[in-house]
This record gives structure tokens, C-alpha cells and sequence, in this order.
């Protein structure tokens, strides 16, 4: 019998998205038992997975060294420690030794069938011809489940040095699923995952990212001061900021369900750089302390603050899954003061208090709708938020992203928006500069030219950020063409 893999697990071995994987489910190519799949059914549909035995040692490389491209840049992972290596080889040992085993006993039973057939057509002479008709098709049966185990071998190889290096994780009860690689620790992966575990400190301080472990096996990579109670330890609970999986887990544990669930904060922070991309934008770069990072959800805002000069509410265009270096996007010719100090005078490690976040323009990342993203000039800030979160997550099969500007210059953040298109096969990327022209209605045209099914369109969810007017006028001109106005999210810049 084929081993059933975790959607999230197949995904990977496929090289393709979960949203994408999710799609041959929902239309019944790939059957569904719970939320896993047949190892099988997936090596059928995506044949040109390629590990051969020569391969796995640069396969374990390529893994080791984060191969997969990420929407961020992420500081490598460092491989598992020996004791966690030898405990997943006992692991993986012990799954060998049972398919041996059932192995073994499935070609005896097989053995011992043929035999029973022949002695069957022996003592009933009148039914030799349906004997033979029924040892031939088991012999065939036998060949084509020897075919298809070979068939299997690629991806059943890659899963083997997966699992060596990366447990997965299973969070109770919403469903999310991630990867632990190397020696992370659990609460590391999880928020590189982009889920909105709940936490505190980070630091073993606050007791806030306690989770219980339902099954599996964990181990504590450092001290913390937080003490769990017996009752706690008996009943499994661990502090996921401070624990690494050895084996793949299932962990009960708290998450942010929405927006109104991430709490108000105030972080002492520092300012790391001020970057202009063109005559009117530029980027701020600011840092938080490692034991007080910004809980937030993509496409939020903050009020940032600096003593003496003023406030500004920004929105945070960097993806949750990095909440330490948090990036803003503000226009250096703005009058006011706020904009004129960080654009003329503020400086490397100078202070800036970060306030929030609020703001309900959020990715709806239980729905794997394809989605389209229109920016309209600055509002591509809130924009660049959703899709390195949603590219994070994993979850929808197809992205397009619309940013329309009045010339070629004010595209600050081109070449990013190309290497999203480079790297992901199913981001589609299409810069339009409107000059003269209506904005709203340039962006109409090529999104009807791009998806000639109007009907095809109603399945997805639109975002769109940019002046009040641009997205009024854009969101009145979908709903006329019929997509639902539960699927169309705004915001104004």
C-alpha cells in the first residue's frame, strides 16, 4: 500500500504549491483521506521528480543550504545535531524493518495463492480456462504494483532525506502545517512560516508561545526562565521558543484567528538605513530588539513616532515572517515634518517607537482563491506585504500582480517584482504605466485581456490599494463584471 503523505509534504516533494496541490484534490484527480494523500496517487501526476541514488547527497545539500527559494532572504539553516539526526534514523530504521516485514508477508500470501489456484484447477478440471484467466491477472496485477513501486522510488527517496533534515509540524486546531528545518526552534519556524503563532518575548520569559504537545517528540535548545508547572509538564506542554522537533509533531498551540486577535504593542526600535529608490520614494528600514518584535498581520499599519519631530502612520510592507526587520515606504518630498526628517536627517541607530498595528486589509489565507493584487503607485507598500506573505504561506495556486504608475521610474520596486516573477511559476507580473491614459481603466483592460473567462475571474480574490478614487472607481467596475464584492478587499494610501 502506497504511504500517505500530509498535503503540505506532498507539496514539497512535488515542487509545487499546497495551493496548486489543493486544486487536483478539490477537482477529485488526487483523493483526500483526511488531509493526507497517497505518496502514490501524487508520483502519478507529477512524474518528474528526480532522485536517483547518486543524487541524494546534493539533494541533502541543496536542503540543508535552503535551495527553495523564499519571498525573503533568510540567514541559513544550520543542520540538525547529531542526536536529533540519530533519533530520525531510528525512526526512519523502524519504518524500514515494518515494510520489510509486510513486505515479506504479502509476497508469501502471494506464493501461497498461486499454489491454492493450482491445486483448485487440479481437483475441477471444467474450470481450468478461468483459473488460468484469474492466475494471469493476479500475475499481472503483481508486475504492475512491482512498476508502480519504482515508479514511486524518486519521490519516496526525496521524502526520506526530507525528513531527515526537517520535522514537520501540525498545529491543533487550526490545521496550519510547517517545516522545522535544521535547528530552529519551533516558534522560529512557524512565524518563517508566516503563521501568527502567539508569543511575547521569544526569549523564554513570558510563557506566551506555551503549546502542548499531542504527539511526537521535541527537545529544549535553551534555557528559559519561564517556569512550567508540574500540571503543565505532565499534560505535555512545552514553550515553543525554546524547543526543536526531533520527530514530525502535533502540537496544540494558540494563533492569531484574525486581525483583532494580534494585540497593541509599543517597541523601542532603531533605525537601520533610509534608501531613496527614485526622486519621490524611499524605503525605511528599522530593526526591533530580538525580545520584543512586532506581532503583526500583512497589509497593517503603525504609528511610528520620534521624539521631538512628530508621528506618521506608515503601513508595514515586509512579510510578518520576518518581524525583526520591518521595511516602510514614504515619499521624501511630503511636507511634512515626519517625512523631511527621515528623508534630510535621521541616522543609522537613531530611535523610532513602533505603535500598533491596525488596519483590516489582511490576506484571507484560509481561502486558496487564486488572487489578484492591483497597486496603484504608493499603495504597492501594503501590496508587497500581502504577496511575500501569501508566497511565505504557500497556500494559493496563482498570483497576478497589477501596479500601475504615471511613468517607468515610479516602478521603485521593479526588479523585486521580476525576481518574484522569475522565481515562482504561477506569479504572473504586469508593470503598466498609464502616462495620460485612465489608471483604472488600463488595469481593467489588461486584467480582462489576461482572463478572457469573465467567469473564470469571479473565483478570485482582488486586492487593491491606491487613492481613494482609484480604488472606488476599480472595485465599482468588478462588481459590474460580476465578481463578488465579499471578494474584493481595498485600502486607501
Amino acid at each position: 500500500m502506497s504511504r500517505l503523505v500530509t498535503v503540505s509534504r506532498a507539496a514539497k516533494l512535488a515542487g509545487v504549491s499546497r495551493g496548486n496541490l489543493q486544486k487536483y484534490i478539490r477537482d477529485g484527480v488526487i483523493q483526500s483521506f483526511e488531509g493526507m494523500v497517497r505518496l502514490q496517487d501524487v508520483a502519478e501526476h507529477f512524474p518528474d521528480v528526480n532522485a536517483k541514488p547518486n543524487d541524494i547527497l546534493e539533494a541533502l545539500e541543496q536542503i540543508m543550504d535552503n535551495a527553495a527559494i523564499k519571498a525573503r532572504n533568510r540567514t541559513p539553516t544550520m543542520p540538525p545535531d547529531m542526536e536529533t539526526l540519530a533519533a530520525r534514523v531510528a525512526i526512519l530504521s523502524d519504518e524500514l524493518v515494518e515494510s520489510k516485514l509486510e513486505i515479506s508477508i504479502f509476497y508469501n500470501i502471494i506464493d501461497k495463492l498461486k499454489t491454492r489456484l493450482k491445486q483448485f484447477t487440479d481437483n475441477h478440471p471444467e474450470s481450468t480456462a478461468a483459473m488460468r484467466e484469474l492466475q494471469g491477472w493476479l500475475l499481472n496485477e503483481v508486475e504492475t504494483i512491482s512498476d508502480k513501486k519504482f515508479a514511486q522510488y524518486p519521490m519516496i527517496a526525496t521524502d526520506t532525506i526530507l525528513r531527515l533534515v526537517a520535522a514537520q509540524i501540525r498545529l491543533e486546531p487550526s490545521g496550519h502545517e510547517f517545516f522545522v528545518e535544521g535547528s530552529d526552534s519551533i516558534l522560529e519556524a512557524g512565524l518563517s512560516s508566516g503563521l501568527a503563532m502567539n508569543y511575547g518575548c521569544s526569549n523564554g520569559n513570558c510563557g506566551k508561545c506555551k503549546a502542548r504537545v499531542i504527539s511526537g517528540e521535541v527537545k529544549k535548545i535553551r534555557h528559559h526562565d519561564y517556569v512550567l508547572s508540574e500540571k503543565d509538564k505532565l499534560q505535555g506542554y512545552i514553550l515553543s521558543c525554546s524547543n526543536t522537533a526531533v520527530t514530525d509533531l502535533v502540537l496544540e498551540a494558540e494563533e492569531a484567528g484574525n486581525e483583532n486577535d494580534i494585540p497593541n504593542q509599543s517597541i523601542s526600535a532603531w533605525v537601520r538605513k533610509v534608501t531613496p529608490l527614485n526622486d519621490s520614494v524611499a524605503t525605511l528600514n528599522i530593526k526591533t530588539p530580538r525580545t520584543q518584535r512586532l506581532r503583526f498581520l500583512a497589509g497593517q499599519t503603525v504609528n511610528l513616532v520620534i521624539s521631538g519631530v512628530g508621528a506618521k502612520t506608515l503601513h508595514v510592507a515586509s512579510c510578518p515572517c520576518d518581524d525583526m526587520n520591518l521595511q516602510f515606504h514614504f515619499n521624501h518630498h511630503d511636507s511634512d515634518a515626519f517625512s523631511q526628517y527621515l528623508a534630510q536627517e535621521i541616522k543609522p541607530n537613531d530611535t523610532i517607537t513602533v505603535e500598533g498595528p491596525a488596519g483590516h486589509f489582511v490576506l484571507h489565507e484560509d481561502e486558496p482563491n487564486p488572487i489578484v493584487f492591483i497597486a496603484f503607485n504608493t499603495g504597492f507598500a501594503p501590496i508587497k506585504s500581502l504577496i511575500e506573505h501569501a508566497l511565505t504561506l504557500d497556500v494559493t495556486e496563482h498570483i497576478q500582480l497589477y501596479w500601475l504608475v504615471p511613468g517607468q521610474d515610479d516602478l521603485y520596486m521593479h526588479n523585486h517584482c521580476r525576481s518574484w516573477a522569475d522565481a515562482f511559476e504561477l506569479f504572473d507580473y504586469y508593470p503598466l504605466c498609464y502616462d495620460d491614459l485612465d489608471p483604472v481603466e488600463l488595469c481593467l483592460d489588461k486584467l480582462n485581456s489576461n482572463n478572457p473567462d469573465t467567469d473564470a475571474l469571479t473565483n478570485h480574490h482582488v486586492y487593491i490599494a491606491g487613492s481613494q478614487n482609484d480604488i472606488t472607481k476599480t472595485k465599482n467596475a468588478l462588481l459590474e463584471q460580476g465578481i463578488p464584492e465579499a471578494s474584493i478587499y481595498i485600502e486607501a494610501i
